[in-house]
């Protein structure tokens, strides 16, 4: 229910993030989908993932289209304006963009603090045989995240349109240090007078 009031606000397709269960496993940092009307329920498509790529992720990127896909109800699509909802997301403090916005757009989650510390990595995963229906068996299980989109506000017999995502890693403490290993040694070298 809290979902569905988060997300009534007028505006189609409205991206929120949550907690998942029972997902599509996912083990390189793109990955693509699709938002059908078939899937909706009450308004909303709600896609599984489990972030098993080995890094927690800092940021979500997803690639939305202009259009749905062209059906005989709409042949040449229907024109799709998007926004996002950061309020209950538990991975991230902000989304962009919060204002409806005419695709192709890119819709990012992004913003860490202490009480948002990023999409976390399964160690281990169990799938059925045949199946994209996995679960969390080793490492935090928030790694099984939810992508919903209200789709409440579409008008009936839109179909379907296709996205993509990108999950940006957060960098290792260990790169980090080499950068700043790095910016240090140059600025010594360039304080003692040596020509590079």
């Amino acid at each position: 229910m809290s979902c569905s009031a988060a997300l009534a606000d007028g505006v189609d397709p409205v991206f929120k993030l949550g907690p998942g269960g029972g997902s599509t496993d996912l083990t390189s940092d793109s990955f693509s989908f699709t938002v059908s009307e078939s899937q909706a329920v009450a308004g909303f498509v709600t896609l599984d993932f489990i972030n098993h790529t080995g890094a927690v992720i800092q940021e979500l990127d997803l690639f939305a289209p202009g259009t749905t896909t062209p059906n005989p109800t709409f042949p040449t699509g229907v024109p799709l304006n998007f926004t996002c909802d950061p309020t209950g997301n538990p991975y991230f403090n902000n989304c962009n963009p919060q204002i409806s916005t005419a695709g192709p757009t890119t819709i990012s989650f992004f913003g860490l603090d202490e009480g948002h510390g990023g999409i976390p990595t399964a160690t281990s995963v169990s799938c059925e045989e045949e199946s994209t229906d996995c679960v969390v068996t080793g490492g935090d299980k928030n790694s099984d995240f939810l992508i919903i989109v209200g789709v409440s506000d579409l008008p009936a017999g839109w179909g379907s349109f296709e996205g993509r995502g990108l999950m940006i890693p957060a960098a290792e403490p260990s790169t980090l240090l080499m950068v700043l290993v790095a910016g240090l040694g140059f600025l010594v070298v360039k304080r003692s007078g040596f020509a590079i």
